[in-house]
Formats: structure tokens, C-alpha cells, sequence
């Protein structure tokens, strides 16, 4: 289990793949020999009503943490309304998406990626609730919403989380990990190839 927080001061400022805005790059895992992107953690700031950029053969995971809401709209019909902070929604990054604000900026959480190889899973764990995820991924991480959290993981090994960091751990030992303090983003990504499997 290789465990690392990134500091809020190491993220990283991206435009918008459709120019529209930027991005805060939380983390990405890219390809070795390409520089492809395979997964990312990013947040954004949406002002206006407009078309989110387009990624093919990626899936997405928003979640709202900031503003009054907003409506996704999408080519197939389909829709999703985030409506309270923390909703989320899950749909294919090469879908064609029209975000509609519900009064004004919000800001939201993004989770990219590549279907073909990665499965993410998003939980979002504010004070007061079950406060237990069972982990079962190649690679977790957490984002400290609003407050320091403390992680204790299934081994008993209790870690700090400063409030606006990152905690990314690759071989996650699996179980039930605790979180406390404040509201967690749990991100969880499982290799295709470890679907159906146990993970020694």
C-alpha cells in the first residue's frame, strides 16, 4: 500500500478541452508511452449555461460542491438534475452534454475515465452519516471537502487529511475504511481486468 497526500498548492490550472473555462487538475494517470490520459480528478467552475467539453470513449462521474445547482442535459434525451450540493451524476464523457445553471456559478467534481481499461465509483460522505466505505479498488482516493478528515483504514492505520488536499493510495488494502471530521469525496478505480477477481 503506497499512500501520498497532495497538497492543494500542487494542483494544477487546465483549459477547458472545449476552451470554454478551466480546469483544477487534482491528479491524472497518463499513459506512459503516449502521455494519454487514463484517469483524472479535477475541479471546475461552471459560469454560464453552455455544452461540456467532449471526451470519447471516457466515462464521467460531477458531483456538485458548490451553488444552486444544475441540470445536464443530454443529446439522448436523458437527463440529470443536481439539485443539493453533493448530488452526483454518472454518464459517458463522449455523450453530448448541455449544462443548464439553476441560479447562478456552481462549481463541481470531476471524475474522468477510460472505459475501456478503468471503472470509477464515487461516495460522498458528509458529517453525520455512516461514515464506513468498503474498499475493494486498485487505486483510492479522497478529497477533503470542507474540513481535515481522518482516515483510518482496514489495518487500523489512521492518516490525516488536511482540508482541500488529496489523499491517493495505490494498492489500497481492502475493507472497511472510516472517515471523519468533515465531508469526504471517496473515489475508487478498479481496473477492467480486476472486475470478477480478488486483488492479492
Amino acid at each position: 500500500m503506497n499512500i501520498k497526500i497532495i497538497d492543494k498548492t500542487m494542483f494544477r490550472q487546465m483549459p477547458w478541452a472545449n476552451g470554454g473555462g478551466v480546469t483544477t487538475e487534482l491528479y491524472v494517470h497518463r499513459e506512459e508511452s503516449s502521455g494519454r490520459i487514463l484517469w483524472r480528478l479535477s475541479m471546475a467552475g461552471v459560469d454560464t449555461d453552455g455544452p461540456f467539453s467532449h471526451f470519447a470513449g471516457y466515462d464521467r462521474i460531477l458531483v456538485l460542491l458548490e451553488g444552486q445547482g444544475l441540470r445536464l442535459r443530454h443529446k439522448d434525451g436523458t437527463e440529470h438534475d443536481l439539485s443539493n450540493l453533493y448530488d452526483l451524476a454518472s454518464f459517458p464523457g463522449d455523450a453530448e452534454t448541455h449544462a443548464i445553471l439553476a441560479g447562478g456559478p456552481v462549481k463541481d467534481f470531476n471524475v474522468i475515465a477510460d472505459r475501456s481499461m478503468f471503472r470509477p465509483a464515487v461516495t460522498v460522505l458528509q458529517a453525520g452519516d455512516n461514515n464506513r466505505v468498503s474498499i475493494s479498488a486498485s487505486v483510492l482516493a479522497v478529497f477533503a471537502v470542507d474540513n481535515d478528515l481522518v482516515i483510518v483504514d482496514s489495518d487500523t492505520g489512521s492518516h490525516h487529511l488536511p482540508k482541500g488536499d488529496l489523499l491517493l493510495v495505490h494498492g489500497p488494502r481492502e475493507g472497511d475504511w472510516s472517515f471523519s471530521g468533515g465531508t469526504a469525496i471517496v473515489i475508487q478505480i478498479l481496473e477492467i481486468g480486476e472486475l470478477g477477481s480478488n486483488r492479492n
